[in-house]
């Protein structure tokens, strides 16, 4: 009788502690994934652009002294009204620029400018969770892919551009990324080339390696990482695997070039080259910048745009 009291107390102690564990790793994968997607909350992302284009040395009030730009927008198949400002060329191409994390808009100037320089239209536009986007959630590219889309169609049909270029930057070269690998080819909404520079891996691979500090393995990183996927995935409707940088352009059929910063600390060299390996379309390049993250464009801007330019003219633009 006392041992089939004590398995059954035995069993109510596992049973409390089990449902606990369970109820605190809920909680915890509810809180992390709230975090995720609202990382932007209380932040200036307007000045944090700013304050990088400072420490850069970007003359930012000469650039906007010497272009004027106008303010459009798009709206998403999802409804959302993507903001950008646009830049008017002479050719009959554009760049929709997209920036990275942390910033709006203006942190991607510094490229704008040198595609203005050389006579593109360009649209440098807000990411969800950044700058004007009235979406504040950032889902590392899941959602940002349709004002990406939503942007080509509107440079195509409202203004005319008969070649779209798409142009990313860290987080904003995932968005790009992930974009050209849910487009079909040839549609209105299709970029004619894409440029990702430094991009971001994957979102669960970022995740861990900021949860861990480094270490991708460590029990913090695979538990935040693990609890708040399986959170996001069930009650956000977001999926991880969705932004699988690496994996998911096994499905871009659009001709890409992937930029790698030889000194990236941010998205390892590896990992972005790991991009280039599994990108389906044929018409592939890569190109090495020996930088800091994203720094290729700011450290020596005319072999930078040397290199893009060899990339788009084998594409055919």
């Amino acid at each position: 009788m006392k041992k089939n009291k004590l398995i059954k107390a035995t069993g109510i102690t596992l049973g409390v502690i089990a449902f606990i564990a369970l109820a605190g790793s809920a909680f915890m994968g509810g809180y992390v994934a709230d975090r995720i997607l609202h990382q932007n909350d209380g932040k200036d992302t307007k000045d944090a652009s700013l304050k990088q284009l400072e420490i850069w040395g970007y003359d930012t009030e000469a650039f906007l002294a010497s272009y004027e730009g106008t303010e459009v927008s798009a709206t998403a198949s999802d409804g959302n009204v993507v903001p950008g400002t646009f830049f008017d060329g002479q050719k009959d191409e554009c760049v929709i620029l997209v920036h990275g994390a942390g910033g709006d808009r203006v942190s991607i100037y510094p490229l704008a400018e040198q595609y203005i320089l050389r006579g593109y239209d360009v649209i440098a536009i807000d990411q969800r969770g950044c700058g004007d986007n009235p979406d504040g959630r950032l889902t590392f590219g899941i959602n940002e892919q349709l004002d990406v889309a939503a942007m080509v169609e509107y440079a195509r049909e409202q203004l005319g551009d008969s070649k779209v270029i798409v142009h990313g930057q860290s987080m904003g070269a995932q968005t790009a990324a992930v974009y050209a690998s849910n487009v079909v080819p040839g549609s209105a909404e299709a970029a004619d080339a894409v440029i990702c520079d430094s991009p971001v891996p994957g979102m669960e691979l970022i995740l861990r390696e900021m949860f861990g500090d480094g270490d991708t393995d460590s029990f913090t990183a695979v538990y935040l990482t693990g609890t708040s996927k399986i959170y996001m995935k069930l009650i956000n409707g977001i999926d991880y695997d969705d932004a699988d940088t690496i994996e998911v352009v096994r499905n871009d059929n659009i001709p890409t070039m992937i930029i790698v910063s030889d000194r990236d600390e941010v998205c390892l060299p590896d990992q972005v080259e790991a991009v280039y390996d599994n990108i389906a379309c044929g018409e592939r390049a890569v190109m090495h910048v020996n930088s800091e993250h994203i720094m290729g464009v700011i450290d020596d801007p005319e072999g930078y745009m040397e290199g893009v330019t060899e990339f788009l003219t084998s594409a055919g633009l």
